[in-house]
């Protein structure tokens, strides 16, 4: 007897398991399909990262072979496109190399909008458009005017590893716009500011002393 009812038993445990199945089976599938095709799907896109990149160093390469070539025009141009093309950090590079050899090829007014547009890109991170701001700044210092230097100067926070320098240029734009007390007044804060690297202290407080030393 005790057989028999162990064997109803699994009879019927049997028959309750193909029920599930039966009615679970097709969602346990698809789970396993879309798990298999996410496996599948990130493996693809890693292979694709990678030949992108990959892809993106040739270009960038070329272009450096092109500035060494003596061509900053073309290798300019090139690093442009590249820029245009992605989004990666070959991409922010190409940006900053392109505003590079638009100096070489003594294309200062395109090498200083290529900074600038670099340091507006708000979906760049701060750090790199505090640079570019001071490289506008300190490629157009012949060009963009006090006002301009200003500008660029303004919009690099009190934090940035780029404020003393900045401050230091903005100081030099100053005085080369007449503004002699302004200048001091740069200077005086640079001079006196024990955060500043004692380097540009010292060149602030030399300029300082020539021009009738800090302001009170």
């Amino acid at each position: 007897m005790a057989n028999f009812i162990e064997e109803v038993d699994e009879e019927v445990r049997r028959d309750r398991l193909e029920k599930a199945w039966k009615r679970w089976s097709p969602y346990a599938i698809g789970l396993i399909v879309l798990l298999l095709a996410g496996v599948a799907g990130h493996q693809v896109w890693k292979n694709w990262q990678a030949e992108k990149a990959a892809a993106a160093g040739v270009a960038f390469s070329a272009a450096l072979n092109q500035a060494q070539a003596g061509k900053p025009a073309d290798a300019a141009k090139a690093f442009a496109d590249m820029a245009a093309a992605g989004k990666d950090g070959y991409a922010l590079l190409a940006r900053f190399q392109q505003a590079a050899m638009l100096i070489e090829a003594k294309d200062v007014a395109g090498a200083v909008a290529a900074y600038a547009a670099i340091a507006s890109d708000g979906g760049l991170d701060r750090r790199f458009r505090d640079l570019a701001n001071y490289l506008a700044a300190f490629h157009g210092f012949d060009t963009l005017g006090a006002d301009g230097v200003r500008r660029h100067v303004a919009a690099i926070p009190a934090d940035s590893a780029w404020h003393a320098n900045a401050r230091e240029l903005q100081a030099l734009a100053e005085l080369k716009a007449g503004n002699r007390d302004a200048a001091r007044q740069q200077l005086t804060a640079l001079a006196d500011d024990p955060l500043v690297p004692a380097g540009l202290r010292g060149r602030a407080a030399e300029l300082l002393a020539a021009l009738g030393g800090p302001v009170n």
